[in-house]
């Protein structure tokens, strides 16, 4: 016996499926700003709805539980990021030591610029689960991966298996996120120019000690 298609339903000229992602946008968008603002542990699922302008049952369409959605609304963030770190290594007419800084920048300035994102990825994301935990830990990876790559695209001369198998880009990568703890803390108040001045100069110190090796 054959099944028959099942087709969306179209209500006010959208699809039904087009509705249900809108919605989805909608509470990740909550997730956002809840999250970001009042904090993943004061935030509820009501909250959330009522910043998205929907019942609670639409949020059980999209989400699990309150923990999943923060999940979704990291990854968004990070792999936002991501394109950004790749985009600048993809760079085939950029001066390596300008675009790794242009990196730096660009990393740097959306926490300046949606203090949200800063809350959750640096401090929100913290200490809420082992799941959550495994996500912290794959974007600082793929962070430590980034470094690897821009000191190798910075000093051609490094040999790639003392990298391969060195701390160093994690280490880089810890010294780029805690900076940003202090900054964010700090209130965004020493200018970003001068994060960049200082991160950039850890960086090259660091490189050329590696590639002197």
């Amino acid at each position: 016996m054959k099944k028959k298609k099942t087709q969306s339903r179209v209500y006010g000229g959208i699809e039904a499926n087009l509705r249900e992602e809108d919605r989805r946008k909608k509470l990740i968008e909550a997730g956002l700003e809840a999250f970001g603002t009042k904090g993943y542990s004061k935030t509820n699922i009501k909250t959330i709805c009522q910043l998205a302008g929907l019942t609670e049952r639409y949020f059980y369409e999209s989400f699990r539980h309150k923990e999943d959605l923060l999940c979704v609304v990291y990854r968004e963030l990070i792999e936002e990021g991501q394109r950004d770190s790749m985009a600048a290594l993809d760079d085939k007419k950029g001066i390596p030591l300008e675009t790794a800084s242009q990196a730096l920048r660009t990393f740097y300035q959306r926490f300046q610029q949606d203090p949200r994102r800063a809350q959750i990825q640096l401090f929100e994301i913290l200490g809420v689960s082992k799941n959550i935990d495994r996500e912290y830990q794959n974007a600082m990876r793929f962070l430590a991966d980034m470094v690897r790559l821009f000191l190798c695209k910075v000093f051609p001369n490094i040999r790639t298996e003392i990298l391969n198998r060195s701390m160093i880009p994690t280490g880089l990568a810890g010294s780029i996120i805690m900076i940003a703890h202090e900054w964010v803390l700090g209130g965004f108040i020493a200018p970003l120019d001068d994060i960049i001045s200082q991160c950039m100069d850890l960086f090259i110190a660091v490189g050329k000690h590696v590639e002197s090796r």
